[in-house]
């Protein structure tokens, strides 16, 4: 391919996800009762531990839930169950279970597979999402290093949702009445990565939009289109093994309406480089703020241990107001 045929694509491209934001930022969307609450908590224990910064990293088993793009940057294969206990309740379980599969020799394509459950114990309401996704680099140019350069990647999640409700939709409903409703939605995602000569990412810019259009149907007759969602993001490594990150959502209804800031530092490695050894300790922590109408602050810590190709990981989460605790999240995957 041409020069001049590189940037008439790659323009197109660009020009292709701005008429999906547009063309998403005019329609009209309504908040439904119950509509993809799972993926409102966040997935993801080692994203959850940066208090969701994690849109231009994205790169484990659960990358697909925040852009499906940085699935393509995987190391390698991985499979992850995640438990939480949200809100410190005992009351709402949230399971997940992923896997992502990078095409690691060509690095040009990756795969993903999610399931979301989230319960409430007194079993009033249940909902399942299930997740396919397909990453893509488009355009990698190598530097002077082995593996450093710029490269472009973009990504689709096809989600699929399912629920079961005994709690009425409006007050004047049927108290007894099970609700069942049957969903699907579409997030894309972009992500743009410049690497050093020493492996560290100098830069990764990383562009989500969330439920472009996602659509949910309650007992055959009740339709409701889901609140977008869409996030700039961007992360650097200052020095290796050390991250930070910003992520800056905005809602139909609130332009910028959170920030989130994380860090993660990989330390005790056996050597130099910037790759994760064997036996490996992970820290991290984070901060969000919802900008619009609201003084709410979350702030989130985590750990996480690595051990040969296995991986635990714990994240703690707390806001300014004394409620949304959620104590008990946790992760286990494998990389093979």
């Amino acid at each position: 391919m041409s020069q001049k045929n590189k940037i008439t694509y790659y323009g197109s491209l660009i020009l292709f996800f701005i008429i999906i934001f547009s063309a998403t930022a005019t329609g009209e969307s309504t908040k439904g009762a119950f509509a993809f609450m799972g993926f409102a908590n966040g997935a993801g224990t080692r994203a959850m531990g940066m208090n969701g910064a994690y849109t231009s990293i994205a790169d484990d088993s659960t990358g697909a839930y925040w852009n499906p793009a940085g699935i393509t940057t995987a190391a390698s294969k991985e499979l992850s169950f995640a438990y939480a206990d949200l809100y410190d309740l005992g009351l709402i379980a949230n399971h997940t279970l992923n896997m992502s599969a990078p095409e690691t020799k060509t690095s040009k394509g990756a795969l993903a597979l999610g399931w979301n459950r989230l319960q409430f114990d007194f079993d009033s309401w249940t909902e399942e999402t299930f997740i396919c996704s397909y990453g893509k680099t488009v355009y990698a140019s190598k530097g002077k290093g082995q593996e450093s350069g710029i490269s472009l990647s973009c990504g689709a999640t096809a989600k699929y949702l399912r629920q079961t409700s005994k709690l009425p939709i409006k007050p004047e409903e049927n108290q007894n009445a099970t609700w069942n409703s049957r969903g699907i939605g579409l997030d894309i995602g972009i992500l743009a990565r410049m690497v050093a000569k020493d492996g560290r990412n100098l830069l990764r810019l990383g562009i989500a939009a969330q439920d472009v259009p996602s659509i949910i149907e309650w007992n055959s007759d009740k339709k409701e289109y889901m609140p977008y969602r869409y996030t700039l993001a961007c992360s650097t490594q200052p020095l290796p093994r050390f991250t930070v990150a910003v992520d800056v959502v905005s809602e139909k209804a609130a332009m910028f309406n959170e920030v989130h800031l994380g860090m993660e530092h990989w330390i005790f490695n056996n050597d130099n480089s910037n790759n994760i050894s064997e036996k490996n300790l992970a820290v991290r922590g984070g901060i969000a703020r919802e900008l619009k109408d609201s003084s709410r602050t979350t702030y989130s810590c985590g750990v996480g241990i690595r051990w040969s190709s296995w991986q635990l990981d714990y994240a703690y989460l707390m806001d300014n107001n004394g409620i949304g605790d959620t104590k008990g999240r946790f992760s286990l995957s494998v990389r093979f």
